[in-house]
């Protein structure tokens, strides 16, 4: 979406791991906000090395040098307490730094794609787009 890059991992976390990451972010910025199993992480990387990591709303998790990202995330979710959003004010909030908006049409339509495996052994691809994923509706299967 113009100047950046966005992905959406299903069923994993290899896209959240220090290689991809790192490597994400040389000579830009890469924000990664993950949730599974009841343990949510942002990370922001900066050329290739993670400023911030921390689990937001977990102040034990705080780093002892705290960049921007902690004070905003913890904001964030303060703004929503109480209201079940989970990570959602957080992916706001990085989209509203990068000035993006992920709507249904853009989840809904054929994304480029790459698989990323834990073992480095191919997968097939997965398909073309989100549909069907939270507020988006299933589209009809393409005719080749």
């Amino acid at each position: 979406m113009g100047e950046w890059t966005f992905c959406v991992e299903e069923e994993g976390l290899i896209g959240s791991w220090k290689e991809p990451l790192a490597a994400l972010s040389r000579d830009t910025e890469t924000y990664s906000v993950a949730t599974t199993d009841g343990i949510d992480i942002f990370r922001y990387w900066r050329d290739g090395a993670c400023v911030e990591n921390f689990e937001p709303g977990a102040g034990h998790t705080r780093p002892e040098r705290t960049e921007p990202w902690w004070d905003r995330v913890e904001a964030a979710l303060a703004a929503h307490a109480g209201e079940g959003a989970g990570m959602a004010p957080v992916v706001a909030l990085v989209l509203g730094r990068l000035g993006i908006t992920l709507d249904d049409d853009t989840l809904a339509g054929p994304w480029p794609t790459v698989t990323l495996a834990e073992d480095d052994v191919p997968v097939p691809p997965r398909g073309d787009t989100y549909a069907g994923e939270g507020p988006v509706p299933p589209q009809p299967p393409r005719e080749a």
